[in-house]
């Protein structure tokens, strides 16, 4: 009998600890505000509608675009479902990007990746979101975007 009874335990604790998941090790939680803002010099001579263009073209190849205002230079992607985990998109995982163009002569972008954790509570419900970003979900987008509209420093 104790060895049903150990058996049964071993099983529970077993199916809990792999029904939990953890965020990808890129994930990084913040506090305050979700997300951290980078910003890249516009390189020397880009027009105003290139530059848009070029930010517009660079964001869709990879995300839906949520919010696009010309006027005040400002996107948003949707939110995308991106962390693998065992072979399945993980629900509990996802990400976007902001980016807004600064000053009247749009010589900065600031470009920022927002991530969130669903955190499980007791009995595999939801606790809520954990808000932070992914450092390199936010490189990988900063990199593209410096290569294609910023300064070069010599």
């Amino acid at each position: 009998m104790k060895t049903k009874i150990s058996f049964v335990v071993i099983m529970i604790i077993l199916t809990l600890v792999s029904c939990t998941s953890f965020p990808p090790a890129t994930f990084v939680k913040t506090y305050d505000e979700p997300g951290m803002w980078k910003s890249i010099e516009v390189k020397e001579g880009m027009e105003k509608q290139d530059l848009w263009r070029t930010i517009v073209d660079a964001l869709a190849h990879q995300f839906d675009l949520e919010v696009i205002d010309k006027d005040s230079g400002y996107v948003r992607t949707s939110w995308k479902y991106t962390y693998i985990q065992q072979g399945l998109v993980n629900q509990n995982y996802r990400s976007r990007i902001v980016l807004k163009v600064l000053g009247e002569d749009w010589k900065i972008v600031q470009v920022k990746c927002e991530s969130n954790w669903l955190e499980e509570g007791g009995m595999g419900r939801p606790a809520g979101w954990i808000l932070g970003y992914d450092s390199k979900l936010l490189e990988d987008v900063y990199g593209d975007l410096q290569g294609r509209i910023g300064r070069i420093r010599r």
